[in-house]
């Protein structure tokens, strides 16, 4: 590392760029360290420059330290040192990143920082990192240093005219793919050619200037560069955004909750005196449901930890250069060789692990455990760690053997592999715990169950949970206040459906909806939203999944599609629906003919009742009245009854300890729940003593099913 330093940046005469490029990058990272720190209101941090009650903006002071470097940099030239250059330099790259920092805000000539539009100034600061890195590494735009170089040495005019030609070819690729909207692609195909023609071949982005101007009359093509954005670069923005909000904030959200009026229009839907939530309630809630559902990809990880690993060889096969421990070669080459050899063994130990778990779980539990199992974080970090530490003491151990003999001995690097065996054995022994877990049916219950409790307690909180989540707390006027009922009023009006077209995620089940953003949405717009899917629904291609009712002048067809989150599957931790169905699964496979294990259903029952007593003072209010703003989007209390009791139910017959434990569920929720939910409660007792007169013919048999025991047969009469 040293050695590349002293001759690609030292000997270049690039060491100016580097310190401007390092000044840059780290007071660009601390002015949005500082901003987010004020934004926060930290008492202990310095506020904003305001001398005289003016907000003096860090843009300012970049620009003072700018023209303070570059007047220095013309009245010092005939004393120019290399120590002189690299301090000027510094400040340069100061007062570029101040100024970049607050890009957005000369734009608009308004501040914007913390608006949708800020996001420009995250993009500026990106692009001049990334030009300042092509520069450090010695390329230049078009190569124009070399052929500036090369016409100056040609004495024939062809020659010349033929070096002229390429660079003046480049800038027009270079023109037509900006044009097209490619602006990383021809940025970067300025020092790097072949991006060039990539970027001016293939197709537009929708809503480039060469689109609006090429694509007019070719629908198709339009299609294709609409349907290629979604697929592609869609994806790719939103990673872009994770990142740009990670380092510089969240954009787009208002310090306090923006109060939401609704205008009405000639024919309106109804008077709506429903409360909708903040806008920075409705976000910080919806990323978080976000980032609770996401499904991560199996392989990332592993993939990362590999690469890592191999950056990591060469990095400190560098410092042992340096360092030059007195090891004996031998014995380093003899463990690395063991290290690798045991890596190699464990990475296939938790192939086969897994590969059996999974198929235990699919053939003996429930479908629904597989993809609980795919996304458990110890199963991605054992396999990219055991991995990780095979390449690299692979690496370290060819290092070892290519090096001659002055070669220094690796014993940073190997001591380093030794440490990450270490850790890999406490990795195992934890992946041994979490498939034990699988295999074990108790545990495997619990598991879902707490995964179905951590869903209830995200989506359902209870009122004044609610209340506090929100900022607003329910008036006297409004809650006693019936909301207008709107069936009169719709009678006539339009209905509009939206369809579910392609998507850019990799499966078609929904997962989530934000319901607080289609209120406010559905308030702003003045119309009621309809949500034809519920959680859990397979969407096919082109089905409807919303209908507006009222005028649709106004609606914003993404926006409201933005409001659903789909996935792949249908886990415990996306609803207690799925939680109750999984619970449930298992219960079934218990009660099938091989199995016969009603000690499992009695355990599944327990965590049923759990949750189901968890979800009745959630939906003790619930309402499904025809003024709701938005409607269909949630599961009512007698759903998640029917889902965790009726098929265990169904499948009860001839099993006393199954009906004496549903009956001592139904009992206890009966005992808690509100009047209104007794209902489907009673109804299910009286199916359950029918059931119970019909499976049993004597008298005593009939009354020990008709007990209502949570052990199952844990006393003659239950409790």
């Amino acid at each position: 590392m040293t050695r590349w330093f002293d001759e690609r940046i030292i000997e270049t005469g690039r060491l100016p760029l580097f310190f401007l490029l390092l000044a840059f990058v780290l007071t660009f990272l601390f002015i949005r360290f500082s901003v987010r720190m004020i934004r926060a209101e930290v008492s202990w941090w310095p506020g904003n420059v305001t001398p005289g009650g003016v907000h003096v903006h860090h843009v300012f002071f970049g620009m003072m330290l700018m023209l303070l470097s570059g007047f220095g940099f013309v009245a010092v030239d005939p004393l120019r040192t290399p120590v002189m250059d690299c301090v000027l330099a510094t400040l340069f790259g100061i007062g570029a990143a101040l100024v970049l920092d607050e890009f957005a805000l000369i734009l608009h000539l308004r501040d914007v920082y913390w608006s949708e539009e800020g996001r420009a100034s995250i993009d500026a600061v990106f692009v001049a990192i990334a030009i300042g890195l092509l520069f450090l590494v010695g390329l230049q735009p078009f190569s124009a240093f070399e052929i500036v170089g090369e016409i100056r040495n040609e004495t024939g005019l062809v020659a010349r005219m033929v070096a002229a030609g390429i660079v003046v070819l480049n800038v027009i690729l270079a023109v037509v793919t900006l044009l097209k909207g490619k602006v990383w692609t021809g940025l970067v195909g300025m020092f790097i050619p072949v991006l060039l023609w990539f970027g001016a071949v293939r197709l537009a982005r929708p809503r480039s200037p060469w689109a609006r101007w090429r694509y007019k009359t070719r629908p198709r093509t339009i299609a294709r560069a609409i349907q290629r954005e979604r697929r592609y670069r869609e994806p790719l923005m939103r990673w872009k955004i994770v990142v740009q909000e990670a380092v510089a904030g969240r954009f787009g959200v208002p310090d306090t909750p923006e109060p939401v009026s609704v205008v009405p229009v000639s024919a309106p839907v109804a008077v709506v005196t429903e409360r909708v939530p903040g806008a920075l309630a409705t976000a910080i809630r919806w990323r978080r449901t976000r980032r609770a559902l996401r499904s991560v990809p199996i392989w990332r990880l592993p993939v990362a930890l590999v690469t890592l690993a191999i950056v990591a060889a060469l990095v400190t096969v560098s410092v042992d250069e340096v360092l030059e421990f007195e090891v004996d070669p031998g014995t380093l080459a003899t463990l690395l060789s063991v290290i690798a050899g045991s890596m190699a063994t464990l990475t296939g130990l938790v192939f086969t692990a897994v590969t059996l778990a999974m198929q235990f779980g699919a053939s003996s539990i429930s479908v629904r455990v597989i993809p609980m199992l795919q996304q458990e974080p110890v199963m991605r970090w054992s396999t990219g760690f055991f991995l990780a530490t095979f390449v690299y003491s692979v690496m370290i151990a060819i290092d070892l053997s290519v090096g001659g003999p002055d070669q220094p001995t690796p014993g940073l690097s190997t001591a380093i592999a030794f440490l990450l065996t270490t850790i890999s054995a406490y990795l195992f022994i934890a992946l041994v715990g979490k498939v034990g877990t699988i295999l074990n049916t108790s545990r495997l219950l619990q598991w879902i169950a707490d995964d179905g409790r951590s869903a209830v307690l995200r989506q359902m909180p209870l009122p004044h949970e609610q209340h506090a989540v929100t900022g607003t707390a329910p008036s006297p006027e409004v809650e006693n206040e019936s909301i207008v009922d709107a069936a009169e009023c719709v009678e006539d009006t339009v209905r509009t459906v939206i369809r579910l077209g392609e998507i850019s995620t990799r499966g078609r089940i929904l997962l989530a909806v934000n319901r607080d953003r289609l209120r406010r949405h559905a308030a702003a717009w003045n119309i009621r939203i309809d949500v034809l899917v519920a959680v859990g629904d397979h969407v096919p291609h082109d089905h409807p999944v919303i209908e507006i009712v009222g005028d649709p002048a106004h609606v914003d067809t993404r926006r409201v599609l933005g409001c659903l989150l789909f996935g792949d599957t249908h886990q415990p931790s996306v609803s207690p629906a799925a939680a109750l169905q999984a619970i449930s699964d298992i219960a079934l496979k218990a009660m099938s003919m091989g199995n016969n294990d009603p000690s499992v259903v009695v355990q599944a029952l327990d965590h049923t009742e759990d949750l189901l007593l968890l979800l009745a003072p959630r939906l003790a209010g619930e309402h499904f009245g025809s003024g709701a703003l938005v409607r269909g989007t949630e599961r009512s209390w007698a759903d998640h009854v029917a889902i965790g009791t009726d098929e265990i139910r169904r499948h009860s017959s001839g099993q006393v300890q199954v009906q004496r434990r549903l009956r001592a569920l139904f009992t206890s929720i009966l005992a808690d729940c509100t009047v209104a939910q007794r209902v489907p409660i009673i109804e299910r007792l009286t199916v359950l003593d029918a059931q119970g007169a019909r499976d049993w013919s004597d008298d005593l048999d009939r009354k020990l099913a008709g007990a209502a025991d949570r052990q199952g047969y844990g006393s003659e009469f239950g409790r």
